[in-house]
């Protein structure tokens, strides 16, 4: 499949990629041995993810193209893969124990027919882990064609807490910097001002680009910070800095160019019949200028 804006794609990399990824290593702690719904599963590559831990997963996902492809690389005997919609989810009733949907839920107008419909296909102690953007931050980025209605925090907080007993949040954002992780609380995210030097101390999830969400109606999992290691070369940075040297390399190899052409017409005028000619005129100028430069 080729990337569109709309669904994301193994071949991505930059903080797209780090994203998507993140978020299905984080959720695959949490299907070991469970049936597993994957909602908008796209390419495949996220249900192909669950999978190597959980018994079986499902991936829905309403583009047949993107059902044609993820059967054709990833289907298997713990592998299957759906056409249907998030709003009327092809599962029967309390068939799965974990529902994951990451990206899902600011593409549909219809968001409470889908989160009822994630609690109709979950058992009753089943696990619903979800993700979509903060709008606050999300939207300082421009318009996304794609989505149809994004959230706060507040906002898809009520939602889940609409269908589910206990909700649990965590903030996600791509940052370049020192991880300190442990169990002590809130994670807390350190900015220094460039005013004065000093530090800036706030909630992470205040900053988060996405909320994930844990999500049921019995007892929710324990959860800890994760930190997925994304290499730096392939960051989106090093991306527009590999672009912006190859920008001035084609400017210098340019310039050279002109350089050495001009190099080679200046050449060729010296070795020409006519400057050899023209020769003694030049030098009675430089002569009668020099006279003139006198008095």
């Amino acid at each position: 499949m080729e990337f569109t804006g709309e669904r994301f794609v193994p071949q991505c990399q930059g903080e797209i990629a780090a994203e998507h990824y993140h978020r299905y290593f984080f959720a695959s702690g949490f299907v070991a041995g469970k049936r597993v719904l994957d909602i908008a599963s796209g390419e495949g590559y996220g249900t192909h993810i669950l999978a190597q831990s959980a018994a079986h997963v499902t991936g829905v996902d309403i583009s047949p193209e993107a059902v044609a492809t993820a059967t054709q690389k990833y289907a298997g005997d713990r592998v299957a893969f759906l056409q249907g919609s998030a709003a009327t989810i092809p599962q029967p009733d309390a068939a799965v124990d974990v529902v994951v949907s990451f990206e899902t839920l600011e593409h549909l107008s219809e968001q409470e027919a889908m989160l009822s419909e994630i609690r109709r296909v979950l058992r009753q102690d089943g696990l619903l882990i979800i993700s979509t953007p903060n709008k606050p931050l999300y939207s300082r980025q421009g318009d996304n064609p794609f989505h149809v209605k994004e959230l706060c925090r507040e906002e898809f907080v009520a939602l889940l807490k609409s269908r589910f007993a206990h909700v649990s949040l965590l903030g996600q954002k791509v940052m370049y910097g020192s991880l300190l992780s442990g169990t002590g609380g809130e994670t807390l995210l350190l900015r220094q001002r460039e005013e004065d030097g000093a530090v800036e101390r706030m909630p992470f999830t205040e900053q988060a680009m996405y909320f994930t969400a844990l999500a049921g109606n019995g007892p929710l999992p324990p959860t800890q910070s994760s930190f997925f290691d994304y290499p730096l070369e392939k960051s989106d940075l090093a991306a527009q800095l590999r672009e912006n040297l190859a920008e001035l390399q084609e400017r210098h190899d340019a310039a050279q160019a002109r350089l050495e052409a001009v190099e080679a017409a200046y050449t060729a005028i010296l070795a020409s019949r006519s400057w050899r000619a023209t020769a003694p005129l030049r030098r009675l100028r430089h002569l009668l200028k020099g006279k003139g430069n006198k008095s």
